[in-house]
């Protein structure tokens, strides 16, 4: 029987990272890291629409002129690996409306794939595990399998190893972005260029200290580091005007999010994160006050 394509619409959320350590490199030139990883809730979102009669194709359109709706899109290739590793045969055609500003450490792409894997799976009843598709998106890129997931989670190895953590409540933050963009590839080279050989790498965290924090009740702030962000704040002095403005305006903390360029503070609540977010855009930068998430829309 004749089935019409059937459309699924869903959420992708940005991520922050409350801090990112690298403690190592994989002979293949992988940087080891540990992160605390959280969805926020700033999406964007993906209409997909699947055809298990028509030949099939991916094929992708994106309502932003700075994202590539080729090949090289990460929700297009996860489509494509979807298809090729379970053999199923269908047409997906993908919407993408884009609200995460690219180059911005906040995952938006990552978050896509992740989002597609799940969507499919659910989609085409492929019966796939989170384990197995978190697996298939960490050929993607290191911040997939944790989309894939979708919750609060402590990320280890080359963000392949996801430990899910309960206990984190929702906390509120501003978002904040000088506009332009910085390079993952960029910002890490730039790192071991600066790195001196003789200086050891960060000691090891491990995910229990982390799910023990969570209930602790200390302050979150006493977690923010990022081991990128002087590199980045090389490149992008506008990085520490920024979390300086953010203080100013009342964040307990601030901290750059993965490889920038953008940053985040954390507000005591909501709405104080609404006003401030206001008076950042009123200085001409992209900001939103968001809060961290439990789960993701699209985890699988």
């Amino acid at each position: 029987a004749m089935s019409a394509p059937i459309t699924q619409r869903v959420l992708a959320p940005a991520k922050v990272n409350l801090f990112l350590r690298i403690v190592g490199q994989r002979a293949d030139g992988y940087h080891l890291l540990e992160s605390l990883m959280l969805p926020v809730d700033l999406y964007d979102e993906l209409r997909i629409a699947v055809d298990n009669d028509a030949a099939p194709h991916v094929t992708l359109r994106c309502d932003s002129p700075d994202v590539p709706a080729d090949t090289t899109n990460l929700a297009t290739r996860a489509a494509a690996l979807f298809l090729q590793q379970t053999q199923i045969r269908a047409a997906v055609d993908i919407e993408l409306i884009k609200r995460i500003p690219p180059g911005s450490g906040l995952g938006g792409g990552s978050s896509d794939a992740g989002a597609t894997l799940t969507t499919l799976n659910r989609a085409l009843n492929a019966g796939r595990t989170a384990d197995e598709l978190a697996a298939w998106g960490a050929r993607l890129g290191a911040d997939v399998p944790f989309f894939v997931f979708g919750r609060p989670a402590f990320v280890e190895g080359a963000g392949e190893v996801v430990s899910c953590l309960a206990g984190w409540d929702r906390i509120p933050l501003v978002l904040a972005f000088p506009g332009i963009g910085l390079s993952t590839a960029a910002i890490y080279q730039q790192y071991d260029a600066r790195r001196d050989p003789r200086r050891s790498l960060t000691k090891r965290v491990s995910a229990t200290s982390i799910a023990d924090f969570a209930t602790s009740g200390r302050p979150v702030c006493e977690l923010l580091v990022n081991d990128l962000e002087a590199v980045a704040a090389e490149l992008r002095p506008e990085l520490l005007s920024l979390k300086s403005l953010l203080v100013q305006l009342g964040a307990t903390g601030a901290l750059m999010t993965g490889s920038g360029s953008a940053v985040f503070g954390i507000w005591p609540t909501r709405t104080a994160a609404e006003v401030a977010a206001e008076v950042v855009r009123g200085r001409g930068f992209w900001a939103v006050a968001v809060e961290t998430l439990k789960v993701s829309p699209a985890a699988a």
